[in-house]
C-alpha cells in the first residue's frame, strides 16, 4: 500500500512538472511570436532590430546576416542567441534548421530553460514597445541610428517574418495604434512620417515578397 501511494505521488509530481514545463514553453513562444509579428513591415523591423540588438549587445548588421543566412524570424533569432548563451553553437543550430528542425525542437533538444526564456522574451517585448513609442516621438533619431549602424530595414527581411497568424498581426497593429495615440497625445503628431502613420493606422501591409521592389531572402542586394 505504501509503495502504491509513493508511486502515485511520484507520478503526480512528474505530471505537474511536465505541465508546468509545457506552460512555460507556450508562454515563451507566444511572447516570441509577438516579436515576430511586430517585424512584418519596415517600421516594425527597424524597432525590433534595435530592441533585439540592444538586448543581446549585438551589432544590427550581424543580426541581419544571421537572419538571412538561416532564414529565421527575429523571435527565433532571439531564441537561438539564448541557446548560444547556454552553450550551444550557432553553426550547429544553423545545420539543424537546414535539416528542417524547428527552433522549438532545437531548444528542447538543448533542454532549454523555457521559464527563463519567457522572462527574457517579456523583457524584450517591453523594450520593443518602449522603442516603438520613442520612434513615434522622434522618428529622425532612428533614421540617424540606421545610418550609423549601416542598417536598411528593407534589406532586413526574410520569408519567416510572415510566419505569424492574423490574430498576432492584429495584436501588433493594436500595439502600434495605442502607442501612436499616446505619442500624439504627448505632442508627436508633427514628427510622424508617412510610413509610420500608415503603420499606426493598421495599414502596415507586408513588404516581404508582396510589395513591388521589396527585398526577399535573396542576397543579391543590400544596404547602401
Amino acid at each position: 500500500m505504501k509503495r502504491f501511494l509513493f508511486l502515485s505521488a511520484a507520478l503526480l509530481t512528474l505530471s505537474l512538472s511536465v505541465s508546468a514545463f509545457g506552460d512555460d514553453q507556450q508562454k515563451a513562444e507566444k511572447l516570441l511570436h509577438k516579436v515576430t509579428a511586430m517585424a512584418t513591415d519596415a517600421t516594425g523591423r527597424r524597432v525590433v532590430s534595435m530592441s533585439v540588438a540592444d538586448m543581446l549587445g549585438a551589432k544590427r548588421p550581424d543580426l541581419v546576416n544571421e537572419r538571412r543566412t538561416m532564414g529565421i524570424s527575429y523571435g527565433d533569432l532571439f531564441l537561438a542567441h539564448t541557446l548560444v548563451k547556454s552553450g550551444a553553437k550557432m553553426e550547429d543550430i544553423a545545420a539543424q534548421l537546414k535539416a528542417k528542425k524547428s527552433m522549438a525542437d532545437i531548444a528542447n533538444d538543448q533542454h532549454a530553460d523555457w521559464k527563463q526564456i519567457a522572462s527574457d522574451a517579456k523583457k524584450l517585448n517591453s523594450k520593443m514597445e518602449d522603442t516603438l513609442y520613442k520612434h513615434f516621438m522622434k522618428p529622425k533619431a532612428d533614421v540617424d541610428r540606421d545610418q550609423a549602424d549601416q542598417y536598411d530595414p528593407n534589406y532586413d527581411g526574410v520569408t519567416a517574418d510572415n510566419d505569424v497568424s492574423k490574430e498576432e498581426i492584429a495584436e501588433a497593429e493594436d500595439t502600434y495604434g495605442k502607442l501612436h495615440d499616446q505619442a500624439v497625445k504627448n505632442g508627436a503628431a508633427q514628427g510622424l512620417d508617412t510610413s509610420t502613420e500608415k503603420s499606426a493606422r493598421g495599414l502596415r501591409g507586408d513588404p516581404i515578397g508582396n510589395s513591388p521592389g521589396s527585398h526577399t531572402d535573396s542576397k543579391t542586394s543590400g544596404p547602401n
